[in-house]
């Protein structure tokens, strides 16, 4: 059985990593596939999001090697997580495809863990529907990713101005709470601007997606603050303060053009 190692990543869930030593009268670990899922989290952890993935594709191929179902789903977890915080999100569908067909021959392919990763890319792509429809197949217990599948279904459904939706989404979502992670913090905070946007809650939706992005960049989630200062520039210009909405827009603008180009 692998044993995990769970954080929660900027793009939507948890990173696992494997490893452990050897016990030489028992069952015996692959150092090259722990050391390369080790060296992999500790690169992400460090936001070098680009050295993560040589690692995780390093790991991946010693998952095939030893021909083992569980590493392959970690590694390949990891892998598609690390080209969506790039911003490969067609290549991380890709990588979620081919771990699934891979898993296909061994075990059973099922993960919701990968399908929040499609669905998440789906979304990056623009491709609403087709998230929704992937969220509508996945089914876990693991109350993090029930968290995120409920986030990401508010993200679609406000894509195809789907606001029933929307607003089911949001109260799915785990209660809120001054303890509760920032991550599940941010996820409410964008979620309650988004539907106060098309109730024309104007001022609410505003002040929502401010501590929405403040939330994100806390968490160095640039690429969901920026989002959220997208949601604040709508809000802004829905309440007719042009200026601001200019403002946040252009401060939405300026931190893309550090990031990776969109996938």
């Amino acid at each position: 059985m692998s044993r995990h190692f769970l954080i929660l990543s900027t793009a939507l869930l948890a990173l696992s990593a494997c490893g452990g030593s050897a016990d030489p009268d028992g069952i015996r670990t692959d150092q090259g596939y722990a050391n390369a899922m080790d060296v992999g989290r500790d690169s992400f952890d460090m936001t070098h999001a680009e050295q993560a993935k040589a690692q995780f594709e390093t790991a991946y191929d010693r998952a095939l090697l030893r021909d083992d179902a569980d590493d392959l789903r970690d590694a390949g977890y990891n892998l598609a997580i690390a080209e969506l915080t790039m911003g490969n999100s067609s290549k991380a569908l890709a990588t979620v495809a081919r771990v699934r067909h891979d898993l296909s021959l061994r075990t059973d392919p099922s993960s919701p863990a990968l399908d929040l990763v499609a669905m998440a890319a789906y979304c990056r792509l623009g491709q609403y529907r087709e998230a929704l429809d992937q969220g509508r197949r996945v089914r876990t217990n693991d109350p993090a990713l029930l968290e995120r599948l409920a986030f990401l279904t508010g993200l679609a459904a406000d894509g195809v101005g789907d606001g029933t939706t929307l607003a089911s989404a949001l109260n799915a979502l785990p209660l809120p709470s001054k303890k509760a992670p920032l991550l599940e913090q941010a996820d409410r905070a964008e979620l309650v601007s988004r539907l106060a946007l098309r109730q024309g809650a104007f001022d609410q939706a505003e002040s929502e997606a401010l501590k929405a992005a403040g939330l994100r960049r806390d968490r160095l989630d640039y690429r969901g603050m920026a989002r959220a200062l997208d949601c604040a520039a709508q809000a802004a210009r829905g309440a007719g303060a042009g200026g601001r909405a200019a403002a946040y827009a252009q401060r939405a603008a300026q931190s893309r053009e550090q990031a990776s180009p969109p996938g």
